[in-house]
C-alpha cells in the first residue's frame, strides 16, 4: 500500500487458493509506525470491493490472531464480522496459532 505522498505503509493481498469452493482469503499488514491511521480499514474496503468482482468468489475470509485488537477493529470497520475462533489454525513462526475467522458480508 502506498499513500498519496508516495510512502509505502503496508501490504495487502487476495488469495484464491480455495477458489474451487468459492472462497477468497484476504491478508494485510501495516508498518508499525503507520498504524492507527485508517490505512488497514481503507485498504481492506478497497480489496474487498475488488474481490467481489472476481469470478467464482462467493465468500471472503480474513484470519486474525485474537490478541490483535487493531486488526480486529480495522476488519469490523470495513464491515467484516467475526464467525468464531479456530484453535491451532495457522502456523506462525513454526507454532500453530489460534485465529479468529472474519467474513465479509
Amino acid at each position: 500500500m502506498i499513500v498519496a505522498d508516495g510512502t509505502a505503509v503496508g501490504t495487502i493481498g487476495l488469495w484464491s487458493r480455495k477458489l474451487p469452493e468459492g472462497v477468497g482469503i484476504v491478508g494485510y499488514s501495516i508498518s508499525p509506525q503507520r498504524r492507527r491511521r485508517g490505512y488497514a480499514t481503507d485498504a481492506l474496503k478497497a480489496i474487498t470491493e475488488f474481490a467481489w468482482t472476481v469470478p467464482g468468489i462467493e465468500r471472503i475470509e480474513l484470519y486474525i490472531e485474537p490478541w490483535n485488537r487493531g486488526s480486529r477493529r480495522a476488519a469490523e470497520k470495513a464491515g467484516y464480522r467475526c464467525e468464531g475462533l479456530l484453535p491451532a489454525h495457522h502456523e506462525v513462526g513454526g507454532v500453530l496459532k489460534d485465529m479468529l475467522l472474519y467474513v465479509s458480508p
